[in-house]
């Protein structure tokens, strides 16, 4: 069974190669302006789920700083989009660390119980970055680029929580628990990606049966106890 992990705050993204496309400050005003332009730009993704719509510009103006402040911290929008994204991605992984040391379900179980945690921790990323998740997804797409940090933040995450799951599956060896644990978050991941991407229904990224209805898919493919199913319809 695994040690569960202290939480630990990061002010910043951990991957050097975010980390190498922001220049360090030359004063404490530019760390301001870096926050600044960050909590600007990710408004801009919530709100239009495009990320060719958002402009330096726009960026510059919504954050109050200037092309100047920029340029100063970054080599492109590229750049800056990249360090949003790991910004984003840092938190949510942070909180599934503080979710894993906080929780005693993820030490005690049972499976059905860690699979809830797990399903709603997914949910609550997607939610709360539903425009710059769906932004990115639309850009990795069409771009087809190798390098994908929202597919290896998903490993990352999925190797915080696989360890506490496969633990409560003791009806079948080890390796083939993790398979399946990992297959399992891959049809969750593309669930809610297909979510934002698409939208088909008949559920929706905000209905209130989401929960439910994905913790009896997981439920369901790993053969554990089955959330309680849903009393009504959905609703958005």
């Amino acid at each position: 069974m695994p040690v569960p992990t202290k939480s630990r705050t990061r002010s910043t993204p951990r991957s050097s190669e975010a980390q190498e496309k922001v220049r360090q400050p030359l004063q404490s005003r530019s760390e301001q302006n870096l926050g600044k332009m960050v909590a600007a730009c990710r408004e801009l993704a919530e709100a239009r789920g495009n990320l060719d719509d958002i402009s330096l510009n726009a960026v510059v103006t919504a954050a109050k700083t200037s092309i100047g402040a920029f340029y100063a911290r970054f080599k492109d929008k590229e750049a800056l989009l990249a360090y949003v994204l790991e910004v984003a991605l840092c938190e949510a992984e942070e909180s599934t660390l503080q979710d894993i040391a906080g929780d005693p379900v993820w030490q005690a179980g049972p499976a059905d119980a860690i699979v809830a945690r797990i399903v709603h921790l997914y949910v609550t990323h997607f939610r709360t970055n539903r425009g710059l998740f769906r932004g990115f997804l639309r850009h990795y797409s069409a771009h087809a680029e190798a390098e994908n940090p929202m597919r290896d933040a998903n490993r990352r995450v999925g190797r915080l929580v696989m360890p506490w799951l496969a633990g409560q599956l003791k009806d079948r060896p080890l390796d083939t628990a993790t398979f399946e644990i990992r297959a399992a978050l891959q049809f969750l991941v593309s669930t809610l990606a297909n979510m934002l991407l698409n939208d088909p229904g008949p559920l929706h990224l905000g209905s209130e049966e989401l929960e439910p209805h994905l913790r009896r898919m997981v439920a369901c493919y790993l053969g554990i106890a089955k959330a309680a199913p849903s009393s009504g319809r959905s609703r958005t």
